[in-house]
């Protein structure tokens, strides 16, 4: 598990990378709507992701033979650092930090409630789809509610002339008709999954700071230029107000301000066409560097993968979660190469047991950091398990040049 979260967050860094140092000349010239609809690549990337490796046996290329090779690779650097942080240790941080970000959802939550108990019908306008709040307690319109969705404006929301107060309105009316509250709810649970990266951040704001943008550019797209600038007046009124949510929107941002006023000028057509194609044109290419990290992953060159079998991926048995044993410290020392072959049984849950060594080399070396490892494998759950599973696992000190050709010669 964390170790597919360490790559997932390489590919989000890269993806959320390029949307941030590429943001300007990517808003000019495709506008808000496109842009904004740009970030579905990384959700898609992740489902991608999900499917490879649910499916691992559609990637297989060769069943040949009787033991599956996984690399064990050792850095010098592992004998001079002995404050490793754990596999355990690193996913009880993991599960503290999503359990802080559940409970600033829940206390947002409450939040809500309370501020819409003491909320009162805002009078000033007619029947709408939407019910119509008004709160003392806030200085920027919003919309909230999952399932009740409610607009909330502050108290003096009614000194907007009439055009401006319908065109905020309708600004958030298209925050409900696009969905975007569950759109942001999904959002916040990728960055509650991926909390410690800290461009995972970065480009959740940018994200939302670019749902904004889309409805200005859709509110304001009929609009004539005093009308537009009566927007912008209405804009500035509430530019204080920059409070992110989870569960609402945000109509005032002053960090933004200027760029919402610039982007009103350049209005951008909407093709659907053009918004599916870039956003699977940019998944693809995530996925297919996804796919290259997937196929990186056990360290070995393209003979050796043509090589991989066993007799649980003939069953369809494959391990879902691999831990990787730890390289000796006396072996890394004396810069010992080895190799240890395993025969075990899967269970119908997918749980290993009756672990035994069938070979090693240097014998009694690698051993027990093998089998410890082993222990705590987890392999996709069937109907029958399996009896007799074997892998292998090659330890090496450093790998060789990727220039130097390698050939396996095998004895029988």
């Amino acid at each position: 598990m964390i170790n597919w979260l360490m790559e997932q967050s390489i590919l989000i860094s890269l993806v959320s990378a390029f949307m941030l140092i590429f943001h300007k000349p990517l808003l000019k010239q495709l506008g808000a709507h496109h842009i904004y609809s740009l970030w579905l690549a990384i959700p898609l990337m992740l489902l991608g992701s999900l499917v490879l490796q649910l499916l691992p046996s559609l990637l297989a290329e060769s069943k040949l033979e009787t033991f599956e090779h996984y690399r064990v690779l050792a850095s010098m650097a592992v004998k001079k650092s002995g404050t490793l942080l754990s596999t355990p240790l690193l996913v009880g941080l993991w599960l503290s930090g999503i359990a802080i970000m559940a409970l600033l959802l829940l206390l947002q939550r409450r939040y809500l409630n309370q501020l819409l108990k003491k909320s009162k019908p805002y009078s000033k306008t007619q029947a709408d789809k939407l019910p119509i709040l008004q709160s003392p307690d806030i200085t920027s319109p919003m919309l909230t509610g999952v399932l009740k969705p409610i607009i909330v404006v502050p108290d003096d929301f009614h000194k907007l002339s009439a055009s401006q107060q319908e065109a905020v309105l309708e600004h958030e009316r298209y925050h409900h008709d696009r969905g975007d509250i569950i759109t942001n709810l999904l959002a916040y649970a990728l960055l509650t999954m991926f909390w410690f990266n800290p461009l995972c951040w970065l480009a959740y704001r940018r994200f939302r700071d670019d749902q904004e943008l889309a409805c200005d550019a859709q509110i304001t797209s009929s609009m004539n230029t005093n009308d537009k600038i009566a927007y912008s007046h209405a804009l500035l009124a509430y530019s204080q107000h920059a409070n992110i949510g989870m569960l609402h929107t945000h109509y005032g941002n002053k960090n933004i301000l200027k760029e919402r006023i610039m982007q009103m000028k350049k209005q951008h057509g909407k093709s659907t066409l053009t918004i599916i194609a870039m956003t699977l044109g940019l998944s693809f290419a995530s996925l297919m560097l996804n796919q290259q990290v997937l196929a990186g992953d056990h360290q070995s060159s393209s003979n050796e993968q043509a090589e991989k079998s066993t007799k649980s991926q003939k069953q369809d048995i494959h391990p879902l979660t691999r831990v990787e044993p730890k390289y000796p410290k006396a072996a890394v020392e004396a810069k010992q190469n080895g190799f240890v072959q395993l025969k075990f049984d899967i269970s119908t849950k997918g749980k290993v047991s009756n672990i035994k060594v069938v070979k090693s080399s240097p014998t009694g070396v690698f051993d027990k950091s093998a089998v410890k490892a082993l222990k705590q494998w987890v392999y996709k759950k069937s109907k029958k398990g399996a009896k007799g599973a074997k892998v292998q696992l090659d330890f090496v000190i450093d790998e060789p040049a990727t220039n130097v050709e390698r050939i396996k010669v095998t004895a029988k």
